[in-house]
């Protein structure tokens, strides 16, 4: 598999170096500690890199505007507010299928 190296995109520091792409790569860097965006809310696509908050904020305010990122502030707020909005109905869901597994497994021990 292709040895992929990782940068910040705003200072160059070298990051890691992973077999990882995309996503897979992103949940590494957060792992050890780095900054990984996938900004679509901003109107910017793909996986993007970076050492610290502050470097990603110097990054996404050189590549947007403020138009551009008060949207995407708003889209992610309303999206935190769908969730949090929608969370009984997924616990609610989740029990009852925790509860049809405990009646499936208690009938197996019988």
């Amino acid at each position: 598999m292709a040895q992929h190296q990782y940068y910040c995109e705003e200072c160059g520091k070298h990051l890691f170096d992973s077999e990882k792409d995309g996503g897979a790569a992103g949940a590494e860097a957060q792992q050890k500690g780095f900054v990984f965006k996938m900004p679509i809310l901003f109107g910017i696509e793909g996986c993007h890199f970076f050492c610290s908050k502050d470097c990603w904020n110097k990054w996404l305010n050189s590549h947007t505007t403020e138009q551009e990122r008060a949207d995407g502030n708003r889209s992610a707020r309303e999206i935190r507010q769908r969730m949090e909005a929608d969370k009984p109905k997924l616990i609610e869901g989740l029990q009852r299928i925790q509860r049809a597994f405990e009646i499936a497994k208690n009938r197996r021990k019988k």
